[in-house]
């Protein structure tokens, strides 16, 4: 069995399920380690010894809510023509984000400083489609927009999405 999928109902399926909720809620800032371990119904030194710190356990948290929306880029921008890839994966991303309730978790910058991995792939898109010279700065700027429609959807501006496509 691989490391990074826990036991259904183990304390580290638990802390998992509870700070998804949390971080997806809260921003990094807001969240208590004490309050995710009292939802997950373990003990605060159970979150140290499973994920050694509260910004680690935030990083496996975000690696993978990170990792399933580039699936799901990847795989439309893979099933629509050239020219329509870009589009496609960010709203499949916008739609993503909020299907799976990953809210907060991927809005706000990653307090690990770690490289946005959504707007490498966003550059490598907009690359493929002629926009060499400036891709890197257009894959940062669509990942931006990307993290401002899904902040506005999350508070309940339902003309998010419908704002993000008029802007592609």
């Amino acid at each position: 069995m691989r490391d990074d999928i826990p036991i259904p109902g183990s304390t580290k399926a638990k802390l998992i399920t509870a700070g998804l909720r949390q971080f997806s809620l809260h921003n990094y800032e807001e969240v208590d380690v004490d309050s995710v371990a009292a939802e997950a119904g373990v003990t605060t030194g159970s979150l140290y010894h499973h994920f050694q710190s509260k910004k680690g356990f935030y990083g496996v948290l975000r690696d993978d809510m990170t990792r399933r929306i580039l699936d799901r880029m990847e795989a439309v921008a893979e099933s629509v023509p050239p020219e329509r890839a870009v589009k496609a994966a960010l709203l499949a991303a916008f739609d993503g984000v909020l299907r799976i309730r990953a809210g907060r978790l991927l809005t706000e910058p990653d307090p690990r400083g770690e490289e946005d991995t959504i707007a490498r792939y966003l550059s490598q898109l907009t690359s493929q489609n002629g926009h060499l010279p400036v891709a890197g700065t257009l894959g940062i700027l669509l990942a931006a927009a990307l993290r401002a429609a899904l902040t506005e959807a999350l508070n309940g501006r339902t003309e998010a999405r419908e704002a993000l496509e008029s802007l592609l």
